[in-house]
């Protein structure tokens, strides 16, 4: 049933509240705090009132600090950083102090005051050069030293409010003109005791790389390489959200017997990837990428197609496959820009295919079948009637980068798949897994994800039965409790085929138009072809439930075992000692080709030509 207003009101403001949070509202109301001491100061003359403030938005700032950093980014953004919040509780402060008649407090508070805004800004100044100088992030995992160059200098949060505190507080308790100088002296001092070894840090890091161009940090990371000598490298760059396109592949990396390491281009990435013993890079800067020495490396594989790929790209010793983060039907999947790869790695004829037909003039030799190692734990079970209570999966796409790659079915038959699975007669378990990136193009799938999220988890409530929200983690797990899934046009129709366990498709075609028939999308999209096509007006969906819950018989069984092949390759090509294969096949090639290419241009070197050492001389 649908939620009253009531509930919807009461579930949104439980959800800003879990989200805000007290730091996060304390940390927001800073600036009001403080200007609110100056109201009631001159308004009031509440001296202990206005006090309390001070000490509130004190703790607000620690709060604020020690947070995440949204926040102070957007407060950063507004011209609001620590100086500019100081000053409003420095004026505050000396408002309160302007009351009674003695002045001496005032002027030793405002001595002080102006001595810590000082510092403040020496601070703040420092944390900019970090942003935006010439010493750019890098972190790592499993090399050794953990070397790591931060995107700003330590924030010493603890020593930032208690040294302003000191300089705020003392004058308004009453205490004597020398004790409040005191006190402030010494707060400064202790702020600048903290502050300028990190900036002297900063300092020599910069220092290093204009002599040699190497920061200590990156050196070490060179020493690794030099000592680990990688032989395969996975490039991924990405924002929020895209970790899954490294991780579909650590495991498959983790199994190889070769020297692997994973170089991310983007902090969201290095937060966001699963636990590996892969040594891992992350370092935006292309320029500190280029500097370091990858002789060793023989091929480097790409999960997506982004324009950081170049700067490996252009290395000419090393080899280059594309080998995607999922095999699909959508556009993307034969992109123009595949092109510049020495191989395209696909898992059966379909993905090569898709190649074909896209009338990109990719040569047969690019193509390399490596089935698909990632669907190797993928069961069969649970099957149609071996569980009392079947679980459906409803795993949607998200919106696409436009409205040509828009294949989600989350805004138009979305709140429809799920109401027929909580609403079947034969009990079924509903587990919501949508994609990671829905609503970051278009706010309509935001709020339908949102109300399809809140939906499920009222039906858990009242239901008894587990229905589930899955906000994160590998799909796979969920593939193994799953009786039947729907989908969209994507790589979770091909993964999940390896199953053979009935799959229904949303027909995404036809915004502002009729949509394909069934039989010609069956033909557009082939992946699709052995499933249940979902309509745009909501039909087969019913067909999957009573399949998934025994009322109709499974006829598409033998199909998809057919589909399952010509998508993910045979069977034995899904495994990883496949995958190591290719692996072993692609270094077998690169060693040779490229021996071959330095030889042709180490022979038309003019510099080791005899002619030319002539004409030196």
């Amino acid at each position: 049933m649908p939620s009253s207003p009531s509930a919807v009101v009461g579930r949104l403001a439980r959800v800003a509240v879990s989200r805000s949070g007290v730091a996060l509202l304390l940390s927001l109301a800073l600036p009001a705090v403080a200007l609110l001491l100056v109201l009631v100061a001159d308004s009031v003359g509440t001296e202990r009132v206005a006090l309390a403030l001070v000490a509130v938005s004190l703790v607000g700032e620690y709060l604020l600090l020690s947070g995440p950093p949204a926040v102070r980014t957007g407060l950063h953004q507004a011209s609001l950083g620590i100086p500019v919040r100081f000053v409003v509780r420095l004026l505050a402060v000396l408002t309160l102090l302007n009351l009674p008649d003695d002045r001496t407090a005032h002027t030793s508070t405002a001595f002080v005051g102006l001595a810590m805004l000082v510092a403040l800004c020496g601070r703040a100044l420092h944390h900019e050069y970090r942003r935006v100088g010439s010493l750019r992030p890098l972190r790592t995992r499993n090399i050794p030293g953990d070397p790591s160059i931060a995107v700003e200098p330590p924030a010493r949060v603890l020593e930032v409010c208690l040294a302003q505190a000191a300089v705020l507080v003392v004058g308004p308790l009453g205490a004597p003109f020398w004790l409040v100088l005191l006190v402030g002296v010494l707060a400064v001092a202790a702020l600048a005791y903290v502050t300028v070894p990190d900036a002297r840090t900063s300092w020599r890091m910069r220092q290093a790389k204009r002599a040699t161009g190497f920061t200590p940090a990156l050196r070490q990371v060179q020493d690794f390489l030099d000592e680990y000598q990688p032989e395969v490298v996975l490039h991924l760059s990405g924002p929020l959200g895209s970790a899954y396109q490294v991780n579909t592949w650590l495991e498959s990396l983790e199994a190889l017997d070769r020297r692997v390491l994973v170089v991310l281009r983007d902090a969201p990435l290095f937060d966001t990837i699963r636990h590996t013993d892969l040594p891992t890079l992350q370092l935006a800067n292309a320029g500190e990428l280029l500097m370091l020495d990858f002789a060793s490396v023989k091929v480097a594989l790409y999960p997506s197609n982004t324009g950081n790929n170049i700067h490996l790209l252009r290395l000419p010793h090393i080899m280059s496959a594309f080998v995607g983060h999922g095999d699909s039907d959508k556009s993307a999947s034969a992109n123009p820009f595949s092109r510049v790869y020495d191989e395209l790695w696909v898992a059966g004829e379909a993905g090569a295919d898709r190649y074909r037909k896209s009338g990109l003039g990719i040569h047969e030799s690019q193509f390399r079948f490596v089935g698909r190692p990632q669907v190797h734990s993928i069961s069969s079970s649970p099957r149609v009637g071996e569980e009392d209570v079947p679980t459906i999966l409803y795993a949607p796409t998200w919106e696409g980068v436009n409205t040509l790659q828009e294949y989600s079915s989350i805004s138009a038959v979305g709140a429809r798949i799920v109401e027929a699975v909580l609403g079947s007669p034969t009990p079924a378990r509903l587990v919501y897994k949508p994609h990671p990136f829905t609503g970051q193009r278009d706010a309509k799938y935001r709020a339908v994800n949102a109300a399809i999220a809140a939906r499920v988890r009222e039906a858990a409530a009242s239901s008894g039965i587990d229905h589930k929200v899955v906000r994160s983690g590998p799909i796979e797990p969920w593939f193994n409790r799953a009786t039947a899934l729907f989908t969209d046009v994507s790589s979770v129709v091909s993964d999940f085929l390896a199953s053979e366990k009935p799959i229904a498709v949303f027909n995404h075609t036809g915004h502002g138009g009729t949509p394909l028939d069934e039989t010609t999308f069956r033909a557009e999209y082939p992946s699709a072809s052995a499933a249940t096509i979902v309509g745009p007006d909501g039909s087969g969906i019913e067909e999957l439930v009573q399949v998934a819950t025994g009322q109709v018989p499974d006829e598409r069984a033998a199909e998809r075992t057919r589909l399952a092949t010509y998508l993910l390759g045979a069977p034995e090509k899904r495994t990883l000692e496949s995958f190591r294969a290719s692996v072993e096949a692609f270094i077998a090639r690169a060693e040779g080709e490229r021996e071959q290419y330095f030889g042709q241009t180490q022979s038309h070197d003019p510099i080791d030509s005899d002619d030319s050492l002539g004409d030196v001389e």
